[in-house]
């Protein structure tokens, strides 16, 4: 089948679809605007150019960072599985591992010595052959070295640890009972007398408790002296009192070892650092401390 095509009415065509044709508009009341308008053609060519570039910007700016984010997981967590040195046989035997430590976990509660040896029946499992003979759990944090000052539980009041203070004396008396076991010397308030108010440098009297059992080795306080924070102020340990209301106030340790033995404290009770330490074997949480001023 042959077309024939009239040239003069195909660039007739073109001409008009590449021309922009003027158009009045009536906007009411007498009023008209001219308009410049492409080919209805045109338009629709223009149109679709616009939603195809829209779609080809959307797909890639927006949608490939984001497919090309879950790709890289995909192969960051697949190459780690390829080339992670853990398999089977480590994750069998870490397993095998903890599951002995849970077991022997009361055992640990029980003994005095660090090293427990572990019955293992090698037999069933060829994996627990790597296991250690032996396991190093370290020194139980409720041992203590000397087996003579071992603690007893507080079960009853009579055989319970407790605390005296004799601000006088500036002694901290430690008992089990009744029942004298060490003295210690501390300083106290830089002021006599029971404490009255916040800042009044005194040392509160009473019959208190102690609530917690504080690390306090970084701690730091300005004593308003010129030199700024000093770090260590407090000691390793801050045992901190129930003191019927005042804030703040504990036993603890010091930077300053020759201030002991005098009226230097902001209302706290101070010991030699090494002294704080041997008492804190002794001490837990509702301990008993009474403190007095003979």
């Amino acid at each position: 089948m042959v077309f024939n095509v009239n040239k003069e009415a195909v660039k007739k065509f073109m001409q008009d679809l590449i021309t922009l044709r003027t158009v009045w508009i009536d906007k009411g009341q007498g009023k008209w605007v001219v308009k410049k308008r492409m080919h209805p053609v045109m338009r629709g060519i223009c149109a679709c150019l616009i939603i195809t570039g829209g779609f080809i910007v959307y797909k890639n700016f927006f949608t490939r960072p984001i497919l090309n984010l879950h790709n890289n997981h995909i192969a960051n967590a697949a190459v780690k599985n390829v080339q992670s040195p853990v398999n089977l046989d480590v994750v069998s035997l870490a397993h095998a591992q903890e599951q002995a430590e849970l077991n022997l976990k009361e055992q640990v509660k029980n003994q005095s010595k660090r090293e427990i040896l572990i019955p293992l029946d090698t037999s069933s499992n060829p994996m627990l052959a790597k296991l250690p003979s032996k396991i190093d759990f370290g020194e139980p944090d409720t041992i203590i070295k000397n087996p003579e000052q071992m603690l007893t539980p507080n079960t009853d009041n009579s055989g319970a640890y407790r605390i005296y203070i004799n601000k006088s004396e500036f002694t901290l008396s430690l008992f089990k009972g009744d029942e004298l076991i060490k003295t210690y010397p501390v300083a106290v308030g830089r002021n006599l007398g029971d404490k009255q108010r916040v800042g009044d440098n005194r040392t509160p009297e009473g019959e208190f408790k102690i609530v917690s059992i504080e690390n306090s080795i970084s701690w730091q306080h300005d004593f308003r002296d010129g030199k700024g924070k000093i770090k260590g102020a407090y000691g390793p340990w801050f045992l901190r009192l129930d003191a019927n209301g005042w804030k703040g106030i504990g036993i603890h340790g010091t930077h300053d070892p020759n201030s002991v033995r005098t009226n230097a404290t902001e209302g706290c009770i101070r010991l030699r650092n090494e002294d704080l330490s041997e008492l804190k074997q002794y001490a837990y949480r509702n301990m008993p401390v009474e403190i007095r001023e003979n």
